[in-house]
């Protein structure tokens, strides 16, 4: 099958690069942890080899497979959940009229 080899090493970097947030594979999709804003959800990934690709004008090929060293690659932190003051405020009036 073509493309099986490269979608192999695909899921293998994948892997690596989600650490211990890789949960595996199910019904030819790769699932991971990531978080949703303060909640850990589930996402999963797709791989297929397309019988045509994208032009080169649409995408440009890496020079190398380099996760680990290639900022562009590198998966960035979360961001913190922050809680606005009308949250606060919604939450405080909550609590007070179920008298908690």
């Amino acid at each position: 099958m073509r493309g099986a080899i490269a979608k192999t090493q695909v899921e293998d970097i994948i892997a690596k690069a989600f650490g211990d947030k890789y949960i595996g594979t199910y019904d030819k999709k790769l699932y991971v942890w990531a978080d949703d804003g303060g909640e850990e959800v589930q996402i999963s990934i797709a791989l297929t080899c397309p019988k045509v690709p994208v032009g080169a004008e649409a995408v440009q090929k890496p020079a190398t497979m380099d996760f680990e060293n290639n900022p562009d690659f590198a998966v960035p932190a979360p961001a913190a959940a922050e809680i606005t003051p009308e949250e606060t405020a919604t939450l405080q009036d909550m609590l007070k009229k179920l008298g908690l």
